[in-house]
């Protein structure tokens, strides 16, 4: 049988402009059947909106690459790359391929200010997906009316155009499911260990109120708010850890800064009946930092760990990352992903002439985004317990046993409980 030369030249440009890593991602995390073409749209009739053309959409994707934040977050960008070369190798969206630009804040107010600047102002964004632990610049993007998707951002609570993969993080409301995963453990006294970003703070305050409002009969031992970012010795949180006759700790920091209480402890011969580390899930950070991490309960950054049985979305990152050679264990990739997946959700919700205003109008109706299954819990972004949604209940955990992070065989929910009313609210 002949073929058509237009159409064997077709397919030929078709595969040629793809990696050879995203072509084995985009393999590795579909079905066996080819990808249905996206439909023929007359993009060229759409009035002008920023970032968007006939043939494409520009994004940003803000991130520390450097600065004492940057191996927490190392993975991200590429992580979010992935998700949108799985997106162009179907067509895209409505026939517009989606282009990323990567921007370095060094989670310092300063730098994402000057580098939002110039994503807006000068490489014409039309939204961003963002992983960072600073926020200076949200107030910028809501005056812009730029649409926002990330993590854990105290703005993604009050500004229309943000939206958390997770569900909003309010100030002053928090889930008492890492209350319920201490009971569980059997612990009595709790150190709170927050590094010193404003989100982290905020909600390790948070925490500390909830306690004698959980219900599992937990004190407060001891409350740091100020630990330093990244590697550090902590061997003085160690210490005054011990001296607290705490019998559980809480981090919520840094990898670094985790692994970094973690060794001080076992130095110290601290030894908890549960200790829980944010961030702690990627078997290689595991094995270099070889036993202090040994029974510490980790926790993703809002995603379902790996391992966990019949979670196809967490499969299909798995895998595409795995194909394109990245590490799909980094503790902000899996986020990342999920967070480009909630902006790919907005694009398509834009309808075929995708305008700033039209993206949030239409993803603030949406009410069970779960990323395809790689969060553990559906999102609603209409008011609920805030007026952009409520935030998450549920936290999955894994366990170091033996080097390796083995997830709980289910999620542990709690309650949330507004803090500065001392009311359940969901």
């Amino acid at each position: 049988m002949s073929i058509d030369p237009k159409h064997r030249r077709r397919n030929s440009l078709m595969i040629g402009g793809l990696s050879a890593a995203v072509a084995l991602s985009f393999a590795a995390a579909t079905a066996s059947a080819a990808p249905t073409p996206a439909p023929v749209t007359n993009n060229a009739a759409c009035a002008p909106s920023e970032g968007v053309t006939a043939g494409s959409i520009k994004i940003g994707f803000f991130s520390p690459k450097t600065g004492p934040a940057a191996s927490n977050f190392a993975g991200g960008e590429q992580a979010a790359r992935l998700r949108i070369a799985q997106e162009n190798a179907k067509g895209g969206i409505n026939g517009r391929k989606i282009e990323v630009i990567g921007y370095d804040d060094q989670s310092n107010a300063a730098t994402q200010l000057s580098v939002a600047n110039k994503a807006l102002e000068s490489d014409h964004i039309f939204g961003l997906v963002m992983t960072s632990a600073n926020d200076a610049a949200f107030p910028t993007f809501k005056a812009q009316n730029v649409p926002v998707t990330g993590f854990n951002v105290n703005a993604m609570s009050t500004d229309r155009n943000a939206f958390s993969v997770t569900g909003p993080p309010a100030p002053g409301i928090i889930s008492t499911a890492v209350h319920e995963r201490f009971k569980q453990a059997g612990v009595t006294k709790v150190a709170l260990i927050s590094h010193n970003s404003p989100s982290a703070a905020s909600g390790m305050i948070s925490t500390s109120k909830a306690l004698g409002l959980s219900g599992t009969g937990i004190d407060q031992a001891l409350l740091i708010l100020d630990e330093p970012q990244g590697a550090h010795d902590a061997t003085s949180t160690a210490l005054r850890i011990k001296n607290s006759g705490a019998d559980g700790v809480y981090m919520s920091m840094f990898v670094d800064g985790v692994v970094s209480i973690a060794q001080a402890m076992a130095a110290q011969g601290v030894k908890p009946k549960a200790a829980i580390g944010a961030g702690i899930i990627d078997p290689a950070v595991i094995s270099k930092a070889a036993g202090p991490l040994e029974g510490m309960i980790g926790t993703t950054y809002g995603t379902i760990p790996a391992g966990v049985p019949g979670k196809s979305g967490v499969r299909t990152y798995i895998n595409g990352m795995k194909a394109a050679g990245l590490n799909p264990y980094n503790a902000t990739a899996p986020i990342a992903f999920a967070a480009t997946d909630l902006m790919i959700e907005g694009l398509k919700r834009a309808g075929k002439c995708p305008t700033r205003a039209s993206f949030i109008d239409n993803l603030r109706k949406v009410t069970s985004f779960d990323a395809h299954g790689m969060i553990p819990e559906k999102v609603s972004f209409q008011p609920g317990v805030t007026p952009m949604g409520s935030p998450a209940k549920c936290s999955w955990y894994v366990v170091v046993k033996n080097g390796v992070p083995v997830p709980d065989a289910k999620a542990t929910c709690g309650k949330l409980i507004n803090t500065n009313t001392n009311q359940v609210v969901g």
